[in-house]
């Protein structure tokens, strides 16, 4: 698809445009709190290789530069406990030069309608920033402008917090009626039955069945069947899992700002940090990333908080003496959720956050997702 008017070219990227887009991927940071700058040279699509073998970009160029972006990444998953095609849609960027040029209005439905009919895919989750208020208004107000555009409509699916627990102080732990252990390569089959009959109670639930389990192993940078923490009974039945996991070889997070409430928390943990010998967060363009793990594939079917609990301190632990500078590990932390107090007495903070389910106008969504079930999401992975 090729779309153009008023100096503006809508269409499919291409791989001559992978510098470009990681150039304005980089340029354009995200708007919060925090500013974000996030790398994801010198290969972009390496993130989307890990989800899935199926994902169209678009980019928006005007006057011969790309000045806009956006991806949708169409993966395997349950909606209502059967297994469908469901999609993302990530990484939206647009520079200054396009803002305000009512390129959504003007495109999106379009683009979402031709993304639907060639790859079989009418349910999409997304995204966004709760305090990036402009990209909110932007993409969830309906508007008697946005309607007889025939925009997407985005369903609130859920509120999360971006949750860093940061790794200054020595945590000891307590007694625990769990024990924790590092998964071995036996453990592949339980763990993968385990992951996929959760993903089945779930909205866009992921299908992680043991071929998929092994794809993962094989294919995300760094991950190992070790990185895996099993929580189990005394008699070893298996009660959940999470695996903690450094994306940096797929994108690397920049600091460009500190504003309102973090410029406090940065100073709190930078003095901390220098009484405890333990690594200070990065100065706004200093060139210097975050330093985390991701607290990925977190299951915990009974959603007994002392499960997760037991996993976060084992996991923590491992991080803080693991030798690589961490600042923090980042986890996904549903509003609401029943394992909210698996995190209290862990010095965090917290990035708000929203799910919306994206559809085109007349789709009926009003049973993708039951009363409190959590969507399957990856955070890691957007």
């Amino acid at each position: 698809m090729i779309v153009q008017a008023d100096r503006v070219v809508v269409r499919r990227a291409e791989a001559a445009d992978n510098a470009a887009r990681c150039e304005l991927f980089a340029r354009v940071a995200m708007d919060t709190d925090i500013g974000l700058s996030v790398r994801r040279d010198p290969d972009f699509d390496a993130l989307y290789r890990l989800q899935s073998s199926v994902w169209e970009s678009v980019v928006v160029e005007r006057d011969g530069g790309v000045e806009g972006m956006g991806t949708v990444v169409v993966r395997d998953g349950y909606v209502g406990g059967r297994p469908t095609r469901v999609g993302y849609l990530g990484d939206l960027r647009l520079s200054r030069p396009v803002q305000g040029m009512m390129l959504l209005d003007r495109f999106f439905g379009g683009l979402l309608e031709d993304a639907r009919d060639r790859l079989g895919c009418e349910l999409f989750l997304t995204s966004v920033i709760a305090s990036n208020k402009r990209a909110v208004r932007a993409l969830t107000a309906q508007t008697r402008r946005s309607r007889s555009a025939g925009r997407p409509v985005y369903t609130p699916l859920g509120e999360f917090d971006i949750r860093s627990l940061h790794l200054l102080l020595p945590r000891f732990g307590g007694r625990s009626p769990f024990v924790v252990r590092r998964a071995r390569e036996a453990d592949i089959p339980a763990l993968a039955r385990m992951l996929d009959t959760d993903g089945r109670r779930r909205p866009f639930g992921f299908v992680l069945t043991e071929a998929e389990l092994r794809r993962r192993l094989r294919d995300w940078p760094g991950l190992r069947i070790d990185s895996f923490l099993l929580a189990e009974s005394p008699t070893g039945v298996l009660l959940g899992c999470l695996a903690l996991w450094d994306a940096a070889l797929v994108k690397r997070t920049m600091v460009t700002a500190y504003r309102g409430a973090m410029r406090h928390v940065r100073l709190a943990h930078d003095v901390a940090a220098a009484l405890l010998g333990r690594a200070r967060l990065p100065a706004p363009g200093a060139g210097e990333p975050l330093r985390y793990q991701y607290v990925t594939h977190q299951t915990i079917p009974s959603g007994d908080p002392r499960v997760l609990r037991a996993l976060l301190e084992h996991g923590y632990r491992d991080a803080r003496s693991a030798g690589m500078g961490y600042h923090f590990l980042s986890a996904c932390a549903p509003r609401g959720s029943t394992l909210e107090a698996a995190f209290h007495g862990f010095t965090a903070t917290n990035l708000a956050a929203r799910l919306f389910v994206v559809s085109l106008p007349g789709v009926d969504v009003s049973d993708v997702a039951p009363p409190r079930a959590w969507p399957g999401f990856e955070m890691a992975l957007v």
